[in-house]
C-alpha cells in the first residue's frame, strides 16, 4: 500500500509540474522570453509557473482559504490560462531529451548519470516517508495544516507561523490535494529542478564531465540529501529561483536582454518570498541591472517586478501586526503587544550559538562553517568540498558575466548570513552557486596545472563521494523500510517522530471532549485535537512577564477556551512556579497520565531516548 500511495502522489506531482510549466511556457512565449537551450526554456517556464502558483495560492489562502474546491479551481484556471503552453511542452520535452542525450554521451558521463539517478532515487523514496522533520513538525507543515480550510488568520501562539513564506503555500497546496506525502514530494521536485538548473549553469562554465560532477556533489551532499528528502523545509525552492535568476542574467547580451533582466528580477522576488533572508537576492539582481543598463527606469521596473513576486508574506504580516518582519521590528513599529521574553529567545533561535559580529570572528565563521556542527548550525552537513576547492577560484573565467553574477550572489548571501545569523544551514540556497564556481576553478586548474593538480582534485572528489555515500546510506536506512512498505506508519512514527507518543496520548485522552488543550512540547504536527502552544519560547500569546499570578494564567486559559493542560515531565521554567501554584490551589487537576518515550538531545542520530511522565490536567473554573 505504501508504494501504491507513493505512486498516486507521484502522478499528482507530475500533473502539478505540467500545469505550472505549461502556464510558464505560455508567459515566456507571449513576452518573447524564449532562449536557445531547450532545458533553459523548460526551467524558466517552471520558475514562472511555480512562482505564479505559489503567489496565487497565497492570495486565495488569505482571502478565501485553501480548500479542496478552491485549490482545484486554482489549478484549473492555471491550466486553462496556459492553454497554448501545453502545445510547447511536448516539443520542449523532446528537445531537452535530445540535449541531455548528448550530455550523457560519453562513458564517464553515463557513470556520473547513474550515480545521480541513484542518489535522486534514494531521496525520492525518503520523501515518501511520513513527516518527521523537527522544524517541519513545529511550523513548516503545522502552520499550513492549521490554516487550510478557512481564510488565513494570525496564529500568535505559534510565533514561527509568521515566518512562513510562499514556499509554504505550496506545502499547503500539497496537504489539501494529497497530504504530507505530496508536500514532501513537491520539495523533492524543487531539489531536482535545482539540480537541473545547476547543470545548465555549470555547463556554461566548464567541460560537461565536471558539470555533471558538480550536480552529483550537490545531490549527495548530506545537507541536500536531508533537506530535499525528509526535512520538510521549503528553503530549497529559494535555491532553484536563485539559479534561474542567475541563468537569466547571464543571457542578457542579445536583443531580449532587458526582458531577461525583468525575468531574473521576477525569479529573485520569488526567492525572497520563501524566507526573510532571501531579500539579499533581489538587491543583488537589481544592482546588476543598474550596473549593466545604467538606466534608473529599468532598475525601477525590475525592482517593482521583484516586489510583486516577493512582497506578499511581508504584506500579510503587516496587515496582521503592523510589522512586515514580525516580530523583529515590534519595538519600533506594529500594533501587537511586545513580548520581550519570546523575542529574545527567537533571536537566539535564528542565531548560531557562536554568533559574533567581530570582524575576525566573521572571517573565522566563513572559514570554518563547513567543518563545525554545533557552533554554526550544521554547516558540517555541507562537507568540506567547497572549502577544499576555494583557492582554485582564481582559475575561473572572471570575464564571463555568468561567473561574475554567480559570484556576486554567492558573496552577498554569504556576507548577509555572516552579519545576521551565522547559521550555515540557511546557506542551502547559495550552495549550488558555490559548487558551480569552485568546480569551474577546479576544472580550469586541472586543465592548466597538469597531472598533479588533476590527481589532487580527483582524489578530493573521491574522498568526498565516499563520505557522502556512507553518511547518506546510514541516514537512509532509518527511512527505507517504511517507504518500501516493510514497516507500518505507526511503528515508524513511534520510532522516528519526536513527541509522537505524547501527541498520540493527547489525541486519545481528549477525543470527543470539549475545549482546547495547552501543550508545551515542540512538535505539534500530529496533534488532532484543538490545541494552543504554551511554550513561551515560541508562543507570543504566552508571555511570562504577564503571567506572574495564578489568576493571570487562569484568565489567559479562559480567554483562549483552554480547558486542559498537558504537563510534559515539567512545565517550562518561566511558568513552573505559577503553574505549581495553580495545582496547589486545585485549579489544575490531574485527569490522566502515561509514560512516553522522548528523544534526548538535539538529534535522533544516536537514538537516545528516555521515559518521561506526561499528565493531562483539567482546568477547574
Amino acid at each position: 500500500m505504501a508504494l501504491i500511495s507513493s505512486a498516486g502522489n507521484a502522478a499528482l506531482l507530475l500533473v502539478l509540474f505540467l500545469i505550472a510549466t505549461a502556464f510558464g511556457s505560455r508567459v515566456l512565449t507571449r513576452f518573447g522570453l524564449t532562449v536557445e537551450q531547450p532545458l533553459d526554456n523548460l526551467l524558466f517556464a517552471s520558475g514562472i509557473g511555480f512562482a505564479t502558483l505559489q503567489l496565487s495560492a497565497g492570495v486565495v489562502a488569505l482571502i478565501a482559504g485553501l480548500t479542496a474546491v478552491s485549490t482545484v479551481a486554482l489549478l484549473v484556471v492555471t491550466a486553462v490560462a496556459g492553454w497554448t503552453g501545453w502545445k510547447s511542452l511536448l516539443r520542449l520535452g523532446k528537445e531537452s531529451y535530445g540535449d541531455l542525450s548528448e550530455v550523457f554521451g560519453t562513458s564517464v558521463a553515463k557513470v556520473l548519470g547513474i550515480c545521480m539517478l541513484f542518489f535522486a532515487g534514494l531521496e525520492a523514496l525518503l520523501s515518501t516517508a511520513p513527516l518527521t522533520g523537527s522544524d517541519a513538525m513545529h511550523y513548516h507543515f503545522t502552520a499550513p495544516l492549521l490554516q487550510i480550510g478557512k481564510p488565513e488568520q494570525p496564529i500568535f501562539w505559534l510565533t514561527h507561523s509568521f515566518f512562513i513564506g510562499l514556499g509554504h503555500e505550496l506545502i499547503a497546496l500539497g496537504l489539501v490535494l494529497g497530504g504530507a506525502k505530496l508536500s514532501l514530494l513537491l520539495i523533492f521536485m524543487s531539489g531536482c529542478l535545482t539540480a537541473a538548473a545547476l547543470l545548465q549553469l555549470a555547463r556554461r562554465l566548464m567541460p560537461v564531465e565536471w558539470a555533471l560532477s558538480a550536480v552529483l556533489a550537490f545531490l549527495m551532499a548530506p545537507m541536500v540529501f536531508w533537506q530535499i528528502g525528509t526535512a520538510g523545509s521549503p528553503d530549497i525552492w529559494m535555491g532553484f529561483y536563485v539559479l534561474v535568476a542567475t541563468l537569466a542574467m547571464a543571457q542578457t547580451n542579445g536583443p531580449a536582454s532587458r526582458r531577461l533582466m525583468l525575468l531574473a528580477s521576477v525569479y529573485s522576488g520569488a526567492a525572497a518570498s520563501i524566507k526573510y533572508t532571501g531579500w539579499i537576492v533581489p538587491v543583488v539582481i537589481v544592482l546588476c541591472v543598474l550596473w549593466i543598463t545604467k538606466s534608473v527606469w529599468w532598475t525601477a521596473l525590475c525592482s517593482s517586478a521583484a516586489l510583486i513576486t516577493g512582497i506578499f508574506p511581508m504584506l500579510r504580516n503587516f496587515i496582521w501586526t503592523g510589522d512586515p518582519f514580525f516580530p523583529f521590528l515590534g519595538r519600533w513599529v506594529g500594533k501587537v503587544t511586545m513580548n520581550s521574553y519570546s523575542l529574545n529567545l527567537l533571536r537566539g533561535d535564528v542565531h548560531s550559538p557562536a554568533f559574533s559580529n567581530q570582524p575576525l570572528h566573521i572571517l573565522y565563521f566563513l572559514g570554518t562553517m563547513g567543518l563545525m556542527s554545533s557552533d554554526y548550525g550544521l554547516g558540517n552537513y555541507f562537507g568540506p568540498l567547497v572549502l577544499s576547492f576555494l583557492p582554485l577560484l582564481i582559475f575561473c573565467n572572471w570575464k564571463s558575466r555568468l561567473t561574475r553574477v554567480a559570484a556576486a550572489l554567492w558573496f552577498a548571501m554569504l556576507l548577509a548570513n555572516a552579519l545576521t545569523t551565522q547559521m550555515a544551514r540557511f546557506l542551502l540556497p547559495a550552495y549550488p552557486l558555490a559548487l558551480a564556481l569552485v568546480f569551474c576553478g577546479a576544472a580550469a586548474a586541472s586543465r592548466k596545472g597538469g597531472s598533479v593538480v588533476r590527481l589532487g582534485c580527483t582524489a578530493t572528489l573521491a574522498v568526498f563521494a565516499l563520505f557522502c555515500f556512507a553518511s547518506d546510506s546510514l541516514y537512509a536506512k532509518e527511512f527505507l523500510p517504511v517507504s518500501l512498505g516493510l514497516e507500518s506508519r505507526e511503528a515508524f512514527l513511534e520510532r522516528m517522530a519526536p513527541d509522537y507518543e505524547a501527541a498520540t496520548f493527547v489525541n486519545s485522552a481528549l477525543a470527543h471532549r470539549q475545549g482546547k488543550v495547552l501543550v508545551f512540547f515542540r512538535h505539534l504536527y500530529y496533534l488532532r485535537v484543538p490545541y494552543v502552544n504554551g511554550d513561551p519560547a515560541s508562543s507570543w500569546t504566552v508571555n511570562p512577564d504577564q503571567l506572574a499570578s495564578p489568576q493571570s494564567l487562569l484568565t489567559l486559559l479562559k480567554e483562549q477556551d483552554i480547558r486542559w493542560v498537558v504537563k510534559s515531565s515539567e512545565y517550562p521554567d518561566a511558568l513552573a512556579a505559577v503553574a505549581a501554584k495553580c495545582e496547589k490551589e486545585g485549579r489544575l487537576v490531574p485527569e490522566a497520565q502515561a509514560d512516553v518515550e522522548e528523544f534526548v538531545g538535539n538529534s535522533r542520530t544516536f537514538n537516545n531516548r528516555m521515559k518521561v511522565p506526561i499528565v493531562l490536567m483539567h482546568v477547574v473554573d
